[in-house]
């Protein structure tokens, strides 16, 4: 009987000497090392059957478990197929004890948790998208308002730690509604798309670029002086009007206003501050003609009429 449990049972069961060759094995043991019948296994070892390199892992925790007398208990072990999917296999190996209690060789029990890997990696990667999608713009990829606000937010807190600037940029596209009225709202996605790219392309990995809304994109500059700032919006705004952006209904060419506001250590602001002042410096980008920079010089809400020459 209890040889038909064991050959009955889906699970891997088996028993290896000390140089861990099988002495006994059932038929989930020998379907999941891709041998015929159980029987083939008896006198070999993984190393007839696998890779050199993950028999040798395998053959290192037996040994192991042989030298100590511990229980290796619940380990996950995973072997590549042929067809590149990876099979999962939990074990445990108990050592096999003569009379005297001396250890002499290892029992074996698996079981193929492939699928419930399978499940958890799926899970894992559908709470990532969720993530990703609760906190990223599903246009452009770029971080939304909220997040933005956040990163915002925690620039600000290490300024006041690190006693450092944080600098921030709100780019809005010129006459974006022109764009859509005269080539349709697809080439308008396609141009916030490809502007978003050459955000990213012309920030730090240190900066966050956000879409603030429409057609406003909210940079946020990490550890960067009020002079540095100028000069960073005048290189973004040199890079996304450079060329015109492939469409669908041929290229466009487009500009971008910038207004730029930096903060300072010794004064605490509020990201709505931030946002105040930089918003009131791009008003005043646009009302100058747009396709400039300009940038607020002090930080109290009110006039706009505080601001640096265009750049």
């Amino acid at each position: 009987m209890l040889r038909a449990v064991i050959a009955s049972l889906p699970d891997l069961i088996y028993v290896k000497d000390s140089r861990s060759r099988f002495l006994l094995a059932n038929r989930g043991t020998a379907d999941v090392m891709g041998a015929r019948s159980s029987s083939e296994l008896l006198g070999r070892t993984d190393f007839d059957f696998y890779p050199k390199d993950l028999a040798e892992g395998f053959f290192a925790d037996e040994q192991r478990v042989i030298q100590t007398g511990k229980t290796l208990i619940s380990q996950d072990e995973h072997i590549e197929e042929a067809d590149g999917r990876t099979r999962w296999i939990m074990t445990t190996k108990v050592p096999l004890r003569d009379a005297a209690g001396r250890p002499i060789g290892i029992i074996g029990i698996g079981r193929n948790i492939t699928t419930l890997k399978e499940s958890e990696a799926a899970l894992t990667k559908t709470r990532e998208e969720l993530r990703f999608k609760a906190s990223h713009d599903s246009l452009t990829s770029l971080w939304n308002r909220e997040a933005i606000l956040e990163m915002l937010a925690g620039e600000i807190s290490r300024e006041g730690r690190e006693k450092t600037c944080t600098s921030v940029l709100l780019a809005d596209i010129d006459f974006f509604k022109s764009i859509n009225d005269r080539y349709g709202h697809l080439v308008g996605d396609e141009v916030l798309q490809e502007v978003a790219r050459r955000f990213l392309k012309s920030v730090r990995g240190s900066d966050f670029v956000g879409r603030y809304g429409g057609e406003e994109f909210l940079i946020v500059l990490s550890c960067c002086s009020a002079d540095d700032a100028l000069e960073r919006a005048e290189e973004i705004r040199l890079l996304i009007c450079e060329a015109p952006i492939a469409t669908s209904r041929g290229p466009v060419r487009i500009s971008i206003s910038v207004g730029v506001f930096t903060g300072s250590h010794r004064r605490t602001l509020h990201p709505d501050d931030f946002f105040r002042e930089v918003d009131s410096a791009l008003y005043a980008a646009k009302a100058a003609g747009r396709n400039c920079c300009r940038v607020a010089l002090c930080a109290h809400a009110g006039s706009r009429d505080r601001f640096s020459s265009d750049l």
